[in-house]
């Protein structure tokens, strides 16, 4: 044997095998890149496809003591809209007023006394004797006063007030107990509303009502009232 002979050394062939694992190793890791970037990395090494749900930014979504602004009441085709106030009570008297509303676009006039017909829950009229004042009621202040008609420009209002006894006199007939109001703002059956109302009348069947009027500068008033 030449022991001449030159011997290749080894160490270039290990290096170009590192090269080549290195190589493959960052490719791998590349792949894991792009997988993760596309979907959450599961246990098994593949990447997950988001849920559509979960992956949409999320709505505005309402405080639990947030509450929807309520709608403003709609103005009727006769351009008057009716209300009734909380009535004010006092030693078992009731007085309330109810308003009218000029919300159309041309003048309207109401004179006199409305019509009222007190209903029960089921929209039915009860027994109800309902005069002109309240003289059989009581002596209210203002109350038998009737000021003439009264033309409303659109925007303005008038009202009228009603007074009863929350009395129970007869404990063998049962207690009227209104839950609506059948209102007729001039005395007939034109441009007649249902309103939703209060009206506890005992047994006493009594219900007095004023003539319309504008309403007073310190408008609400607490009634004057004497037995």
């Amino acid at each position: 044997m030449d022991t001449d002979a030159i011997t290749t050394p080894r160490a270039p062939l290990f290096r170009s095998a590192a090269r080549h694992r290195r190589r493959r190793l960052l490719g791998a890791l590349a792949a894991a890149g792009l997988l993760t970037a596309c979907g959450t990395q599961s246990s098994s090494g593949v990447a997950a496809v988001p849920d559509e749900a979960t992956s949409r930014p999320a709505g505005p979504t309402a405080s639990p003591d947030t509450t929807a602004p309520a709608a403003p009441a709609a103005c009727p085709d006769s351009g008057v809209l009716l209300r009734a106030a909380e009535a004010d009570a006092a030693m078992g008297l009731r007085v309330q007023q109810i308003e009218l509303v000029n919300c159309g676009t041309r003048a309207y006039t109401v004179s006199g006394h409305p019509s009222v017909q007190v209903l029960d829950e089921d929209l039915e009229p009860l027994e109800v004797t309902v005069s002109h004042g309240a003289s059989a009621i009581a002596t209210l202040d203002g109350f038998e006063t009737a000021t003439g008609p009264v033309r409303l420009k659109p925007g303005e209002r008038a009202v009228a007030r009603l007074a009863w006894r929350n009395l129970v006199t007869d404990v063998t007939r049962p207690a009227a107990d209104g839950r609506y109001l059948r209102i007729a703002p001039n005395g007939g059956g034109t441009d007649t509303q249902t309103v939703p109302d209060h009206v506890d009348l005992g047994t006493t069947g009594k219900l007095g009502v004023s003539a319309w009027a504008r309403p007073a500068p310190d408008s609400p008033e607490r009634p004057n009232a004497r037995p």
